[in-house]
């Protein structure tokens, strides 16, 4: 693809990043929460120099990072209407992990995302597979 689609691509889907201190191990103050595919894009195709638009977001608690990651990876896939038949076993092990992490924050997805049996309903899968 060309820089201009790439680009375009990018503004579509800015990395959603948090700001957190700085460390002896990481130099870099961002941290990237989602849309993690734009942003190894920007770093592989693009120079240094160029600027590319992020979504600034709260950070989250040190302990609960890798639920928002995966409340991020759940809403976009929900959304982007990833086919249920082929993306069922990906869906559900995401709502698992988030179920068991952070279940509170399945309702901030969706009311029906709240049990196993409402979340497959949604998606029209056979509960009984997953």
């Amino acid at each position: 693809m060309t820089d201009d689609a790439l680009k375009a691509y990018i503004l579509q889907h800015p990395p959603v990043v948090y700001e957190a201190k700085r460390s002896k191990k990481h130099d870099d103050p961002l941290f990237c929460l989602a849309n993690l595919h734009a942003l190894y894009i920007a770093k592989n195709r693009f120079h240094g120099s160029e600027r590319v638009r992020v979504t600034l977001v709260e950070a989250p608690p040190s302990q609960q990072t890798d639920a928002f990651a995966l409340l991020f990876a759940l809403s976009a896939d929900a959304c982007h209407a990833l086919s249920p038949k082929e993306a069922g076993h990906y869906l559900v092990a995401v709502w698992k992990a988030l179920a068991s992490a952070q279940p509170t924050s399945l309702i901030d997805v969706s009311e029906r995302f709240s049990n196993k049996t409402a979340f497959c309903d949604a998606f029209n899968l056979d509960r009984r597979l997953y």
